[in-house]
């Protein structure tokens, strides 16, 4: 096969995988279901991508970066039903809440990197919790993160709070693979999040809503 071919080739198995990858993020309800057939080969679909990463220095890739991300999947055993205090590093109450969808804004301009959490309230009112932090590039794919504050905002509510950095380490995470529109990150625990870029530019991130 001569080179303008395997390229071709190459191309058409990065779209193929990144395509397999979704629908099985949709069939594992972004890592909520732990376990089976369906998760172990989305783990394997990712390997295969992490091999092919076109970009060669994806945590200083800006313009990649750049946007707001929707979670597909996430190893780390993400929990359905949860509490604002397990997930803002105990900053909020112990209020028992639903989490329905998980995003990430990156913006390298700023140096911003912001979880965003979308919840269902004990009353059953939506809700937003964004877990704000900064990040700073230590090698081509790795970086460090570190959170530090919280806002949830809701029905009737706005809650804001700093976070303690001397009780939050910062959390290094590796980009293995990235492009226009599809990301995956390792923990340092070797925990893997699979993301895709919704909104390369948005007019407003959630941290200044």
């Amino acid at each position: 096969m001569n080179e303008v071919a395997q390229l071709q080739a190459d191309r058409a198995r990065i779209f193929q995988l990144k395509t397999e990858l979704a629908a099985l993020g949709a069939v594992t309800t972004v890592g909520f279901k732990e376990g089976g057939a369906d998760v172990e080969r989305l783990k394997r679909l990712a390997r295969e991508l992490e091999s092919m990463n076109p970009t060669p220095e994806p945590a200083r890739a800006a313009s990649l970066l750049r946007g707001r991300w929707h979670l597909i999947y996430s190893s780390l055993g993400l929990l359905r039903i949860s509490t604002l205090a397990a997930l803002s590093f105990g900053a909020l109450p112990k209020t028992q809440v639903e989490v329905v969808e998980v995003f990430q804004e990156t913006n390298p301009a700023t140096g911003h990197y912001d979880n965003i959490i979308h919840l269902i309230d004990p009353e059953g009112q939506p809700a937003r919790l964004v877990v704000a932090g900064d990040y700073l590039v230590e090698d081509d794919a790795e970086m460090d993160i570190r959170f530090n504050r919280v806002l949830l905002t809701g029905e009737n509510q706005r809650v804001e709070l700093a976070l303690d950095p001397s009780r939050i380490p910062p959390i290094r995470i590796s980009t293995t693979c990235l492009d226009e529109g599809f990301r995956l990150i390792r923990g340092g625990n070797g925990s893997l999040y699979v993301l895709e870029r919704l909104d390369a530019a948005p007019l407003r991130w959630a941290r200044d809503s």
